[in-house]
């Protein structure tokens, strides 16, 4: 038979968990939480996991059960401390947790602000705040700052730079930096930890370029230039798709702009660049920007600079496939160029060819030397964005030297392709790094000033 506390005041954790099927009201600071989304049967789901001074070292996990996603809690900090009313403790598979009951628990989430007054910031229907556990509120809002914070263990921890599509789950510590509604009840995040993720092989058929492009970006559309100009223009930023559970994810996630830990997360590859998933399983912590990892990740990405040599890419290094005539221009990456605001000027940048259209090299050899009609399309990449730039006219007679037949012309695009031996539509690419000229104006980007190199120079 179900009890209920004796005296209905808050208990501690460790006082809690030694009373099985029974009703306790906890509070506790809230160090993890999973995303809302929807239970087997009707309702909406969340779990939190909470500590207090009882039960620093381990984490009570609550399941949180509620009609609409909008009533589970969302902590907005890692400073944030959850009142629990009547939740049952429960044991299951030799586990001890609590379950919060939509009919008769209740629930209020404070922060640091909202504790001064006793006025929570987030409260279930039917939440009243009894009077001999205002002494706890304030005892909590007093230790916000002070109660030690734990980011989890390091064992499954991965940065950008380390991630692997055949690692099941990973963990990450990140910066979110925007959210977005990409279909309908379906989001992505973008985040960033400061690394450049590993380049990929590609198995695009390359003759399928005019037809079926290798996109740009994973997302549908390209972010308005306001938001993608707030973005790190160093580093990778990774696209998190969320599991088509969490339909509400965007409604309710008060993470962007914060340094967090995914935990439990994967990742997939999507025409040759990384994609994040979160799944139903996956979960988050909010980080203090003093947070270990956080400082480990800051003071990483400053070592690298934000001059010349930071923004090369991390897994590049020459000799390069292609020299350039314009050394004293400016370095830029490839999301320097998507955001600057200015047009015009030449830029010098490290990248990856990755298609190249028209792709057949006959379409140029019948082609008077230095004609108008010498203009390709390159899809550029460096690890911070793709983008098209064409090379045309004397840049490319410059870029491919004047030799014209079409078995010369097709080694060269190969090599440029990173297509390994003779062309194989099956076969696996790993495009090389070049150094290239870009100049950039109101039509777009061309690539100029550059040359590959024949494997007899010395460079």
């Amino acid at each position: 038979m179900e009890k209920m506390n004796t005296n209905n005041t808050i208990i501690q954790i460790r006082d809690a968990l030694s009373r099985v099927n029974q009703k306790v009201n906890l509070i506790g600071f809230v160090r993890e939480f999973s995303f809302p989304r929807k239970s087997l049967g009707t309702d909406y789901v969340s779990t939190l996991k909470i500590v207090d001074e009882s039960y620093r070292e381990n984490e009570l996990s609550v399941q949180i059960f509620t009609r609409k996603a909008e009533d589970l809690p969302m902590p907005r900090s890692h400073k944030d401390f959850i009142i629990l009313y009547k939740v049952k403790i429960t044991e299951f598979n030799g586990r001890l947790y609590a379950v919060f009951n939509k009919i008769f628990s209740s629930y209020a989430l404070f922060d640091e602000k909202s504790c001064i007054d006793f006025n929570p910031y987030q409260a279930s229907s039917g939440f009243h705040l009894l009077g001999p556990d205002m002494g706890f509120v304030r005892r909590m809002g007093h230790s916000c700052s002070k109660f030690p914070f734990s980011g989890g263990m390091d064992e499954y921890l991965l940065s950008l730079k380390d991630i692997k599509s055949d690692k099941p789950y990973f963990d990450l510590v990140c910066k979110v930096l925007h959210v977005e509604e990409v279909t309908s009840n379906v989001w992505m995040l973008f985040v960033w930890d400061g690394n450049d993720t590993p380049p990929l092989s590609l198995d695009t058929n390359l003759n399928d370029e005019e037809q079926n492009p290798l996109p740009l970006h994973i997302e549908q559309f390209l972010l308005p230039s306001d938001i993608l100009c707030t973005f790190p223009c160093v580093g990778t930023v990774l696209r998190v798709m969320t599991d088509k559970a969490h339909e509400k994810f965007g409604l309710n996630f008060n993470g962007i702009g914060k340094w967090v830990r995914f935990r439990n997360m994967t990742c997939e590859v999507h025409f040759g660049s990384w994609k994040g998933l979160l799944t139903s399983s996956s979960r988050v912590r909010y980080l203090p920007e003093n947070h270990d990892t956080v400082l480990e990740c800051i003071r990483n990405f400053n070592q690298r600079g934000m001059g010349e040599e930071g923004r090369f890419p991390s897994w590049s290094s020459p000799p390069y496939l292609a020299v350039i005539d314009y050394e004293n221009v400016p370095f830029a990456t490839m999301m320097d160029l998507l955001t600057q605001p200015e047009v015009g000027g030449t830029v010098k940048c490290i990248v990856r060819v990755l298609a190249v259209c028209p792709p057949q090299a006959k379409d140029f050899c019948n082609q008077p030397v230095g004609s108008d009609q010498y203009r390709m399309r390159l899809t550029l990449e460096d690890p911070t964005a793709r983008l098209h730039a064409t090379l045309c006219g004397d840049d490319w007679v410059k870029f491919f030297g004047d030799c014209f037949s079409v078995d010369v012309l097709t080694t060269k695009m190969n090599k440029l392709l990173g297509v390994p031996g003779k062309e194989d539509s099956d076969s696996l690419r790993s495009p090389p790094w070049i150094k290239c000229c870009i100049n950039v104006n109101s039509v777009g980007y061309h690539i100029c000033g550059t040359r590959l190199v024949d494997d007899d120079v010395e460079y």
